[in-house]
């Protein structure tokens, strides 16, 4: 069986760094534009097979876009690869993959079950990234929102082996070893993650903690999330944090989500959600990064649509300076084929 899938998601940015204002038409990097195709061999045997070839194309991303850069790039290159691996699966032994694709320790930090991960999640920069703060007496910095704001989310998609355990009672573990791709002289990154999801009455909970190596910048990540819904409200609460000790001070951070979701109209159920960020030495040390953000999503299922508004702020510190507080405010729309 082959299937062909992919989603479009695009809005417009804007962005005020505390002295300027900004605004272009962007690809959310909080849910990619991309495409795949999936080939999977037939369900009716014990043993079952599947590759996934997946790509992102983003000329102008919400996370790269910036007061000193907003040219769209419209070439592709490997780094647009987000997926090129094969798996094979029984529901006895668990899961074998191997190719590019997710690490074990992969989405570790953002298990959410809000209904505004289009949007608003534990990787907060994701948004407007690339922009830079603004230091006293209004020149801009070296520091940029992705510098300071970080989920230490695992070891994302990198070219490895994977095994994932079946689950048991809910649980499951997952490890793998691999290499980043892209770099000239790769050196390796090994992980190790924990999941759990299941059902208290009318209450769904997701949970899932990382430990994860990377040799390559001689890191070590811990990170880890929780999620809950009260399906009869539609009230979810969600939380994660996560450190990484690297060269330098040991940068951490913890984030927490108020969710709402509820069916108002007919066409699909409508998702809120307020968060909160703080983190500590992440760009430098001696530093505090923390933003707000409240988000709102529309669903359109007939049109498999989602409309999604985001406002949040982005405020950034060192130990003898405080820059001006950015602002973002992020619009737009995913559509999935």
């Amino acid at each position: 069986m082959v299937r062909l899938s992919g989603q479009v998601n695009m809005g417009y940015l804007g962005y005020d760094d505390g002295q300027q204002s900004y605004g272009n038409f962007v690809d959310n990097d909080n849910s990619s534009t991309r495409a795949r195709i999936q080939l999977f061999s037939s369900p009716n045997f014990d043993w079952r097979f599947e590759a996934i070839f997946e790509v992102e194309y983003q000329p102008l991303a919400s996370n790269v876009v910036s007061q000193l850069d907003d040219r769209p790039e419209w070439s592709f290159d490997q780094g647009d690869i987000r997926k090129a691996e094969a798996a094979i699966s029984n529901k006895s032994y668990g899961k074998l993959w191997l190719g590019q694709g997710s690490m074990a320790s992969d989405g570790t930090a953002e298990v959410d079950k809000s209904g505004t991960t289009v949007i608003a999640y534990a990787s907060v920069s994701d948004t407007a990234g690339g922009y830079f703060f603004r230091a006293p007496g209004g020149a801009l910095s070296d520091v940029t929102v992705g510098d300071a704001f970080n989920d230490y989310d695992g070891l994302s998609r990198k070219f490895r082996i994977r095994y994932d355990t079946p689950t048991f009672g809910g649980f499951g573990v997952q490890v793998s070893y691999g290499y980043d791709w892209l770099v000239s002289d790769p050196k390796p990154m090994y992980d190790v993650a924990a999941t759990y999801a299941g059902t208290f009455g009318d209450v769904e909970v997701a949970s899932a903690v990382g430990l994860s190596r990377n040799d390559q910048n001689e890191s070590t990540r811990f990170d880890g999330s929780f999620s809950a819904l009260h399906k009869p409200s539609g009230i979810s609460i969600t939380v994660a944090a996560g450190e990484q000790d690297a060269a330098g001070p040991t940068g951490y951070y913890g984030y927490a989500k108020l969710g709402y979701e509820h069916a108002f109209f007919d066409a699909g159920s409508t998702a809120f959600s307020i968060d909160y960020y703080l983190g500590s030495d992440i760009a430098n040390a001696s530093s505090d990064s923390s933003s707000i953000g409240i988000a709102a999503v529309q669903n359109v299922d007939a049109a498999n649509l989602k409309l999604w508004l985001l406002w949040r702020t982005y405020s950034y510190d060192e130990a003898s300076l405080s820059f001006d507080r950015g602002q973002a405010i992020f619009g737009g729309a995913l559509v999935k084929f």
